[in-house]
């Protein structure tokens, strides 16, 4: 379709799909999720959470506690999380840095990617010292967040 009736057409598809939801109610819910004793359920929770932005940072807390679970697959959807919620995250920059050192190269690849997207400088230092890490997937993670960081402003 051109001309006129694809126009229509696209402003009545784009009108349909109405105004961008409110999921920030979704988050007690997910929660709950995240405490089930089943890892993928876990995952999918910290992922849904994720999903949400910066509006489930009262979650953060408890995507930080996550980053401590036994199963991989959930201390890396957390770390994802934790970067999805962004700069509303910031109290995680710790945990996040702990996970640094995850026995899991993926954990510490998502926990680094993570870092940078908090919108703090505070990162730095652990971010250096995973420039080093023996995988180079995390290597890398580390040093595109150091250079997100390093365009930040600068404290006065």
């Amino acid at each position: 379709m051109t001309g006129l009736a694809g126009g229509v057409v696209g402003a009545l598809l784009l009108a349909a799909s109405g105004p961008i939801q409110d999921r920030s109610t979704e988050v007690p819910g997910l929660l709950l999720t995240l405490q089930s004793p089943d890892a993928a359920v876990r995952a999918g929770a910290a992922q849904g959470l994720g999903g949400i932005g910066p509006a489930a940072s009262e979650a953060v807390p408890t995507l930080v506690e996550a980053l401590r679970d036994p199963e991989r697959v959930v201390r890396q959807a957390a770390a994802q999380a934790i970067g999805d919620i962004g700069p509303a995250a910031r109290p995680a920059v710790t945990g996040l840095a702990t996970a640094l050192v995850d026995p899991d190269w993926q954990v510490r690849r998502a926990a680094a990617a993570a870092l940078g997207r908090l919108g703090t400088r505070e990162a730095e230092p652990a971010l250096k010292a995973a420039r080093k890490d023996k995988n180079s997937s995390v290597r890398r993670a580390a040093k595109a967040s150091l250079d997100r960081i390093k365009k930040l402003p600068k404290a006065r």
